[in-house]
């Protein structure tokens, strides 16, 4: 492990991480008008980076703000990686709508860009996961978005884990499962994999998308469609997707939810799922097939 000092990338340049600053009136600070992505990098390239950029200006540009260039972000990622001596890391790229003195995207000027970068840490066990009660906005605007209003996931997460949980499992207002404090979900139902519509209220993740995409290159059926609570009940399997840990099963679901007349308590088969065997080997070797060879300059 490098024994540098953690640097991140401020702007337009490379800082000591415990020096970084933000301007007061920049808008994430503010009001939390800004949008990021947590990316993973592999043998110094990011997994699936054309459509962490695709997200991350779809929420900009919904924002009224102009999204830093493909070349411009590449720079900071080059930098940020050498910087750390990191090649398989954990990324966390933010642009601000920018700073201003008044609630009003715009007059917001000098958007901002931050990246920082560590170690890749994965769970030591599969999570178990709480229904919160704090229930997910489903018409919430840019939702497909991740912007840094982030506050419904931070009291999930800590509802959550103070009932004894690793993570929360969202609700919508319709009482449908939307995805987890910070993953999309899915379920396994008789060997089709079933994960929540756009419609349900979930963020459009980059994992989820190859997810389903390695699922089809098996021939394993997959349904993006409203997923209920009894729908999780007779699960063979729950999973967590996220940039970070790819696939994650869950060791169990529990929880109360509102205005639900039984409380939820899943747990695993005694006997593993093959499919899930299956899609995690095949998701692990879709990301080292592009991101087998390193970038000139990336990381070190």
């Amino acid at each position: 492990m490098s024994t540098q000092p953690s640097m991140a990338w401020v702007g337009d340049r490379i800082v000591p991480r415990a020096e970084a600053t933000v301007p007061l009136d920049d808008f994430a600070v503010r009001y939390g008008a800004a949008c990021f992505e947590t990316m993973l990098a592999r043998n110094g390239v990011v997994f699936r980076l054309e459509a962490h950029l695709a997200r991350l200006a779809f929420g900009l540009r919904g924002m009224g703000v102009e999204p830093p260039s493909a070349n411009a972000v590449q720079v900071a990622i080059d930098a940020t990686l050498a910087a750390n001596g990191l090649v398989d890391a954990s990324l966390r790229l933010e642009v601000s709508a920018g700073s201003g003195h008044t609630p009003d995207l715009d007059a917001a000027s000098g958007p901002l860009l931050t990246l920082t970068a560590g170690p890749l840490t994965l769970p030591p066990a599969p999570p178990r996961l709480r229904v919160a009660s704090v229930r997910l906005d489903e018409h919430r605007p840019l939702h497909e978005a991740k912007t840094a209003n982030f506050l419904a996931y931070l009291l999930a997460r800590r509802e959550a884990r103070h009932a004894g949980a690793d993570d929360a499992l969202l609700l919508n207002h319709a009482g449908e499962v939307a995805e987890a404090a910070t993953s999309n979900v899915f379920i396994l139902v008789r060997d089709v994999l079933v994960t929540p519509d756009a419609g349900a209220g979930p963020i459009s993740g980059i994992t989820r998308a190859a997810v389903i995409e390695v699922a089809r290159s098996l021939a394993i059926p997959v349904e993006e469609r409203r997923v209920t609570l009894r729908d999780l009940g007779r699960a063979d399997a729950v999973l967590l997707t996220n940039s970070i840990v790819g696939i994650l099963p869950v060791a169990g679901v529990e929880g109360e939810p509102p205005a639900s007349p039984q409380p939820v308590d899943w747990r695993p088969p005694v006997t593993p799922s093959r499919v899930v065997a299956r899609l995690g080997a095949e998701y692990e070797a879709l990301v080292e097939a592009e991101c087998g060879v390193a970038r000139p300059g990336g990381g070190a």
